[in-house]
């Protein structure tokens, strides 16, 4: 099992490092293998050692879907005009999508990373407010395997291709008949799923302690069955969020009106309710047995290196048996 850390190219997180070396050193002394690095534009993905990048996390627009089908009136009901449409996304066609994810995945090439991670799901800021859900579970997965296969049709790509879940319309890791129904549909035969702990947790916001999320996540995990074994990586973090969830869906009223003004709310919010952190429960080793991944990757949040560091020695602690 390869043990990794996910980390941005954006300056803050580079600040904390002198170097590609200092990086290195730094996941010597923390018992981890390499990195799962996200690109971001204006990202300088250079400052690292390509020896120490095993994965790449690509980028991922939370709404999509509707560009993706050119459904224009629900992108007009979202983001008022076609100005604002094509600010956003730099155009109205599917290339808007697809030109940024081929260029992560020649960087993923260039790398020789061993994964690429790609979040399925759709959402809109107003769906953030009021949890009314335009598009299911099965809209979504069938739109990313038609983008998946556009991608990596035909192409000598040597990496595995790991789809994320998350809470939202997509891949949630909650209903099988999903899970399978995507991965019959991806073409690409090195295909396979990236679980997210924490994002599994928040489909469930009853969840009030680390115990029962871990019950939830293994009950998740046991309903897969055979397609378990498409888990090729964990990212491992938690969250227990359920009640601010609740408290958040009951002001759906004061939902601001402009899409500016949604957005800059939902950014916050997101952080919110997935705050990436660190187990503190010795059970979340059995979440890794589990599944006995290839993957191992902490996902955290943090402010500075220091923060990073404590959260990294955190988790290594609960993986001790």
């Amino acid at each position: 099992m390869i043990r990794l850390m996910n980390m941005t190219d954006c300056r803050r997180d580079e600040e904390r490092f002198q170097n590609g070396q200092s990086v290195a050193e730094f996941l010597q002394r923390q018992n981890l293998d390499g990195l799962e690095l996200m690109h971001l534009p204006g990202g300088e993905p250079s400052f690292f050692q390509t020896e120490n990048v095993k994965g790449l996390h690509l980028r991922n627009w939370y709404d999509w879907v509707d560009l993706w089908n050119g459904n224009l009136e629900n992108l007009l009901r979202e983001y008022e005009t076609l100005d604002q449409i094509r600010e956003i996304y730099g155009g109205l066609g599917r290339d808007r999508i697809l030109k940024p994810l081929q260029t992560d995945l020649e960087l993923a090439r260039r790398f020789h990373v061993s994964y690429v991670v790609f979040h399925v799901c759709d959402v809109k800021n107003t769906e953030f407010f009021t949890n009314h859900l335009l598009h299911t579970d099965e809209e979504v997965v069938d739109a990313a395997a038609e983008l998946v296969n556009e991608l990596l049709d035909g192409k000598p790509f040597e990496f595995e291709f790991l789809m994320e879940n998350l809470w939202w319309p997509g891949l949630t890791m909650t209903r099988p008949e999903i899970t399978e129904r995507l991965l019959e549909q991806v073409h690409y035969p090195r295909k396979g799923i990236m679980l997210d702990t924490g994002h599994l947790m928040h489909t469930n916001l009853e969840l009030s302690t680390e115990e029962e999320a871990i019950d939830y996540v293994l009950e998740q995990i046991e309903k897969h069955g055979k397609l378990t074994a498409y888990i090729r990586g964990i990212h491992l973090n938690q969250s227990l969020t359920g009640s601010y969830v609740k408290e958040f869906l009951s002001h759906k009223d004061e939902m601001p009106s402009s899409h500016r003004e949604r957005d800059a709310a939902c950014y916050e919010h997101v952080f919110r309710i997935d705050p990436h952190l660190p187990f503190t429960s010795h059970r979340a080793l059995e979440l890794v047995e589990a599944v006995q991944p290839e993957y191992l990757t902490y996902e955290f949040i943090s402010s500075s290196r220091e923060e990073l560091e404590e959260k990294i020695r955190q988790q290594n602690r609960t993986l001790i048996s």
